[in-house]
């Protein structure tokens, strides 16, 4: 029996009822809908498959920042931690609160992209524009996570949108909006002067650019941006613009070895991670030779300011980074493929056929309920392999320290440090969610040795790492009332348990205050 009859939308059952999900999307309902299954499923995904482990690292880093919000870190861009603590002030610090955060992200990113989409894109083109990314790792897999580079995955679209709204209409209101979504975008990474280049080269490229230069549009947005920027700004300039210093000083100047394969992945990962869909978009479209042309290059000025806005973004970026010795990450360019579908739906002569439309929704329905099918599998592979991370003993070994300094100093816990994956697990972890001192380096934790002395503080180390436990022994030399704690412990899941973990704690009490003879 031919399984694709039951897709077809003139009688198969499966077929009549994605036909009527894909007759809602004028409305916008059908988009929605496919955001919201979107995020029940990647949330459902990442709660089975990670059930005996914790969160990554830099996701409870995310959580530990937001703490306290800031206008500035050393170490990333402000946006995502300033997410977090407004979203750990409505939902408590817990491991699906998390996951759930990463798959919200993702998900609005699917639907700042179909905010663009929609401009150039209507009925089944419009939600294959999205299927298209949801075929990609970018959402599915990159998305998983949550830190200030992934939310570069919508406020790129949403920079995108108030620029081309704001060239084209050249109203005020627009033109804020662009201003502050730049602004925001780079908030959420300084990458984002890649895309503004794209903006400035897509705006010189259309023949109406002297008209938005000659009117208020363009320095209304700069007045905007720099007003979302300016705590930031601020912030840089307190600490001597140190933090951008550390950002030049660590993607400059590798060698070039080292810059060629970053280049190389950077590439790599990204036309790897679009082969599938593009695939799967050429046997539905079957494009000729015109279809090819109106997409590489568009007769309208529109459609060639969309294709300046895609390449700019993505190719500066790998050129600069050969020039300035620059190691780009494999999923880099994950925030710039978002304009692709729609520039390979936009032309008439890429028509695309209901049966066709309805086959790929059914494709990415399988998908997912194959990845949701696997994630047990997964989750006992993560238990039986471990993580590299340590996760695996991060809940366990957050609670043993919090009793151990309940018990013997009978007051909150404040501060936690050594091990960066444990300190960020205990601060996450613990009902005290102390302060962080990841390595032992007080200066970019901002925590002075009168605060250290006056709060006392639980130094943490994996057992075998030699240096972390060396160097808790050396700052807690001298201190009165220091207790050591060794601690060891396996894991349970599913009926079996880990490889065993050792871990070395030192509890240093409040200090005694130093009384200055007269």
């Amino acid at each position: 029996m031919n399984v694709l009859q039951y897709l077809k939308p003139e009688t198969g059952l499966v077929g009549r009822a994605f036909g009527a999900w894909l007759d809602d999307t004028p409305s916008g309902r059908t988009t929605r809908l496919l955001v919201f299954a979107f995020i029940a499923v990647l949330t459902s995904f990442q709660l089975i498959a990670n059930a005996p482990v914790a969160p990554p690292t830099e996701m409870l880093e995310t959580y530990v920042r937001g703490l306290h919000p800031a206008p500035g870190y050393f170490g990333t861009a402000p946006l995502a931690p300033l997410i977090a603590a407004l979203w750990f002030k409505l939902l408590p610090p817990i491991d699906w609160a998390l996951y759930l955060l990463a798959a919200v992200n993702a998900g609005g990113a699917l639907y700042a992209t179909d905010l663009v989409a929609r401009r150039d894109l209507a009925g089944d083109k419009r939600v294959l524009a999205m299927l298209f990314l949801l075929l990609t790792p970018f959402y599915c897999y990159y998305g998983q996570s949550f830190d200030s580079d992934r939310t570069l995955l919508w406020a790129w679209p949403i920079a995108t949108l108030g620029f081309l709204r704001a060239f084209e209409t050249r109203e005020p209101a627009w033109s804020a909006f662009a201003g502050a979504a730049a602004g925001v975008a780079l908030l959420g990474g300084y990458q984002t002067v890649f895309l503004l280049a794209g903006f400035v080269a897509a705006m010189l490229a259309h023949p109406a650019r002297l008209t938005f230069l000659r009117s208020l549009s363009p320095w209304i947005a700069a007045a905007v941006c720099l007003l979302v920027l300016a705590p930031h700004l601020y912030w840089l300039a307190q600490h001597d613009f140190a933090p951008l210093s550390e950002v030049v000083a660590h993607h400059t100047g590798a060698s070039f070895g080292a810059v060629l394969n970053g280049v190389g992945s950077y590439v790599g990962v990204g036309l790897a991670g679009v082969a599938v869909p593009l695939l799967l978009w050429w046997v539905a479209v079957r494009p000729d030779g015109g279809a090819w042309r109106d997409i590489a290059w568009p007769a309208d000025p529109a459609g060639r300011m969309l294709v300046i806005l895609f390449l700019v973004p993505l190719l500066l970026r790998a050129v600069l980074a050969l020039a300035a010795g620059t190691v780009l990450t494999p999923f880099g360019s994950a925030p710039g493929w978002f304009l692709l579908p729609v520039l390979l739906l936009r032309p008439q002569a890429a028509a695309v056929t209901r049966t066709a439309a309805i086959r790929l929704a059914a494709l990415v329905l399988l998908l997912a309920i194959a990845a949701l099918a696997l994630a047990p599998a997964l989750a006992s592979r993560l238990h039986k392999q471990g993580t590299a991370q340590g996760r695996e003993y991060f809940r366990q070994v957050s609670f043993e320290v919090t009793r151990n300094w309940h018990t013997s100093i009978g007051r909150v816990l404040r501060i936690v440090m050594g091990d960066p994956h444990l300190t960020a697990a205990i601060a996450f972890y613990s009902p005290d969610h102390p302060d962080t001192v990841p390595e032992f380096d007080l200066s970019r934790a901002g925590i002075t040795q009168d605060r250290l002395d006056g709060d006392g503080y639980v130094a943490v180390c994996r057992a075998e790492d030699t240096a972390c436990v060396d160097e808790a022994r050396r700052l807690a030399t001298g201190k009165t009332g220091t207790q050591f704690v060794n601690f060891q412990m396996r894991n349970l899941y599913g009926g079996t348990t880990s490889e065993i973990g050792r871990f070395f704690f030192i509890l240093v009490p409040p200090q005694p205050a130093v009384r200055v003879p007269k």
